[in-house]
């Protein structure tokens, strides 16, 4: 790897931060109801499921999918391939999510799910916030893990590359070198594949 961004010790601070601020904000609220964590998947999950532990607030956890991506490149255009389960009206929303770079993707939930759902509002809580002058949004998250202007491709911890290493349990910047070698994997797998049908 080129460099780690985020170690896993870093991301389990990160989650302790956030989940007190997150109790702190919703204690101040007073009595609004249960609140939704929204993970988007599947980019997001690995994050919310290590940011809900830290918690203490009662809360349910939903998810949503939607489709931006194709291997490292935003395709500027954004699906939703999968609904929320539970009823988002008039409820505390918590979207969690790994990264706000273009701001495209969170532009396009946060106006979906108050158009179509009516949640009481709609809170967002990222891993990292990229702060880069071509983002076509200013989308600000009200919960923050880290701010950066660096603009290297990231891989783990939900951040992928073509469905590998969400599971890595750190964040890091590959080499060029390991991006090839991860081709030369895909391509033997979709040869395989193939060749069992």
């Amino acid at each position: 790897m080129e460099k780690i961004i985020l170690s896993e010790e870093q991301i389990q601070e990160i989650c302790c931060r956030l989940g007190k601020e997150i109790d702190k904000y919703l204690k101040k609220q007073g009595d609004e109801g249960v609140p939704i964590f929204l993970g988007v998947m599947n980019g997001g999950l690995p994050f919310m499921f290590e940011l809900i532990k830290r918690v203490n607030t009662e809360a349910l956890v939903d998810t949503i999918q939607v489709s931006s991506y194709e291997g490292t490149q935003s395709t500027g255009e954004v699906k939703v391939t999968k609904e929320p389960d539970n009823v988002l009206k008039g409820k505390t929303v918590i979207l969690v999510e790994d990264i706000i770079d273009t701001g495209i993707t969170m532009h396009f939930l946060r106006k979906y799910i108050q158009e179509r759902y009516k949640p009481k509002k709609v809170l967002v809580c990222v891993l990292v916030k990229r702060e880069i002058e071509e983002a076509k949004y200013k989308e600000n998250a009200d919960f923050t893990g880290i701010c950066t202007k660096d603009k290297d491709f990231l891989v783990g911890f939900g951040f992928d590359y073509f469905g590998l290493f969400r599971n890595t349990p750190y964040v890091f910047v590959p080499t060029v070198k390991e991006v090839k070698e991860w081709n030369a994997l895909l391509e033997k797998e979709k040869a395989k594949s193939k060749s069992s049908k």
